[in-house]
């Protein structure tokens, strides 16, 4: 009784007990001065201490003055601190058998309960942290924090705007913070969003500051409005660029976002009048490294693989200084390795990536001779290096089996890399390229570019006779029939009918054997035929020419030709060049095949039926170079020749 109180117990919201009593003083003898009659080292005092609370002192002085005690440290009295004993009531009958008070029995519970109660004596800390608890556990303030945080995203983003200067988007954002209180109220008009919807720009834009899952859905719409090429410069004007780089980089881990900003990104650096501008602001806002992690990153996902390399080749279409950050984030390794993506889509893109690469080499920048030289060379060597190790792998995926997508991919890149001198360390590409002819006829997009690397390999640009050697490897595979073949299955090709007639040139110039060849091939009346398809086409009908007059030096292969209209084609061409008046080589190259036929009398006279001699005097008379009147006179000459 003297140790402790009656106490009447109670449970916290966090299970601890607590009792209701006032707070009572603790006993604590050595506290308490010794009264003014208290006798030092003997007799007890008058007014002193209780035997129960206080025992027999004895006191000395320090060395300081002060007072000290020699007896033993007496733990004090506090009632407090005393837990209850076992058999101690709690508002109702003893239970004897409760070993553990810290669980309390259902008597207990149903006189204290465990929820929040007011008490008036409790401490305002407490309170105050209980009261947080539940607001943060209702709906409600979980709905206003959600809107809180929008908002502080709002606020800041819309100062970094207005401080970048697009005071438009940080304004639209500073004044919509107020109504972005969940992801739904901020996106809701962004779910029915069409191409031409130019009004929901801004808005959108603003978006893609508010948090991943906002951003994301912002970045769907600004694409979606990117695909209108008008809208594009009104979307750059917006910071949807500025923003859209900053979101890809931020939330690097979700692939939608990814897609959809690169797909932004690669529409805003083409097709407009600031298109220049965005890539070299794109470069600057660290956009190369972003749209590389996310191929790193999702290298399995079809949509980010194809926007990205989209995004690659837009930032570096001509924008050296954007090719030349790509590469040296591996970039070109990247998209060499896309070039196997089964997508055809994603195959296709990454070829032109690697196309857009190769202005790394220009120079860009005001500087002196002496730097623009060095840096140039520089890079030279260092593409040079790219396109032999790129020539080297896309060899060695020829001769495994592919799809026709990234067979196409891959020839389209061989072309590219075609461009520099290093091509004639892999003239074994010959009968690979020639098979895919064979393998796949009339496709025009393996056609045309395996006709291109032909060309390449087989015209005089190298410094040595490479390209007499890849003439005999084109021959000794039969390389001129499905050439040929080309040109008859695709008549409409201009492109093709260039590239087939320069190969099938430069496939002549090597002996009478490839001639004897072509013509077995078919290629006289394939070659008229492409005449008479492109008669305003100047640069076909000299190709057409210079292959027939290789090919119809013999008499027999000269009739052929005459009779299936060669002589009329070519009167044809001089006239459309208005016999010389018009600058090229075609008049000229018309009347030398036509002096070679003059030779024999039968195609003498059928010339001069066709109105050849007519044409001999115009040239004459109307050619502004001396050439073409030389020439014309030997025809003059020719046909005037007694039968």
């Amino acid at each position: 009784e003297a140790g402790l109180k009656q106490h009447s117990f109670h449970m916290d919201d966090d299970g601890s007990r607590a009792s209701s009593r006032e707070f009572q003083e603790p006993d604590l003898p050595w506290a308490e001065d010794p009264p003014p009659n208290v006798q030092f080292g003997g007799e007890e005092a008058q007014h002193g201490p209780s035997e129960a609370g206080l025992k027999q002192h004895s006191f000395h002085m320090d060395d300081d003055g002060s007072r000290a005690s020699s007896r033993e440290f007496q733990e004090p009295n506090l009632p407090w601190a005393e837990d209850p004993p076992p058999t101690v009531q709690f508002g109702g009958e003893e239970d004897p058998s409760r070993a553990d008070l810290n669980q309390p029995d259902e008597d207990e519970e149903a006189e204290f309960p465990s929820g929040p109660q007011e008490i008036h004596n409790r401490d305002p800390d407490a309170n105050a942290a209980n009261a947080a608890k539940d607001a943060n556990d209702s709906a409600d303030d979980l709905q206003r924090a959600e809107s809180l945080y929008l908002r502080m995203l709002a606020w800041r983003e819309g100062a970094d705007r207005s401080q970048a200067g697009n005071y438009e988007v940080g304004q639209t954002l500073f004044k919509k913070s107020s109504t972005y209180r969940s992801v739904e109220d901020a996106t809701w008009f962004l779910h029915n969003v069409k191409p031409d919807d130019a009004h929901m720009g801004m808005e959108a834009v603003a978006l893609l500051a508010l948090g991943e899952e906002i951003a994301a859905k912002a970045a769907i719409a600004v694409w979606t409005l990117a695909l209108r090429a008008s809208q594009r410069e009104q979307l750059t004007k917006a910071g949807a660029l500025e923003l859209t780089a900053k979101a890809i980089a931020f939330h690097s881990n979700n692939p939608e976002l990814q897609a959809a900003g690169a797909g932004v990104l690669r529409l805003l650096c083409s097709g407009h009048r600031l298109a220049q501008r965005n890539r070299r602001r794109v470069i600057f806002l660290g956009g190369a490294e972003s749209i590389l992690n996310a191929i790193q990153t999702f290298p399995d996902d079809c949509e980010v693989m194809r926007e990205a390399c989209g995004a690659l080749r837009a930032m570096a279409h001509k924008n050296p200084v954007g090719a030349r950050r790509i590469i040296e984030n591996d970039g070109f390794k990247y998209c060499m390795e896309a070039l196997e993506y089964p997508d055809d889509s994603v195959s296709s893109l990454a070829s032109k990536a690697i196309g857009a690469l190769q202005c790394a080499g220009e120079v860009d920048f005001r500087g002196t001779d002496a730097q623009a030289e060095n840096l140039q060379a520089l890079w030279e060597g260092r593409l040079r290096e790219e396109r032999e190790a790129g020539l080297r792998a896309c060899c060695e995926k020829l001769r495994g089996p592919l799809t026709t997508g990234v067979l196409e991919a891959i020839l389209a890149t061989i072309c590219i890399f075609m461009e520099d001198p290093v091509r004639y360390k892999f003239l074994n590409i010959v009968q690979p390229v020639v098979v895919c002819m064979q393998m796949f006829p009339g496709n025009p997009r393996i056609q045309v570019p395996s006709c291109q690397i032909l060309l390449s390999l087989t015209s005089s640009g190298s410094l040595g006779n490479e390209h007499e050697e890849a003439i005999q490897k084109f021959g000794k595979c039969c390389g001129v029939s499905p050439l040929v073949q080309a040109m008859k299955e695709l008549p409409c090709n201009l492109h093709l009918q260039r590239l087939a007639m320069g190969v099938l040139g430069n496939f002549l110039s090597g002996g009478d054997m490839n001639k004897t060849a072509a013509a077995r091939a078919a290629a006289i009346p394939t070659l008229i035929t492409a005449m008479q398809r492109f008669k305003k086409e100047a640069d076909l009908q000299e190709e057409a020419i210079n292959c027939l007059t290789k090919l119809c030096d013999t008499l027999g292969r000269a009739s052929v030709a005459a009779r299936l209209g060669l002589i009329d084609a070519v009167i044809a061409a001089i006239k459309s060049q208005n016999y010389g008046e018009i600058e090229g080589k075609l008049t000229e190259l018309s009347c030398i095949i036509l002096c070679m036929f003059s030779d024999d009398q039968k195609l003498r006279q059928e010339m001069v039926n066709a109105g050849a001699l007519n044409v001999a005097k115009q040239v004459i008379s109307k050619a502004r170079s001396l050439d073409i009147q030389r020439w014309g006179c030997e025809l003059l000459r020719s046909l005037s020749q007694p039968y």
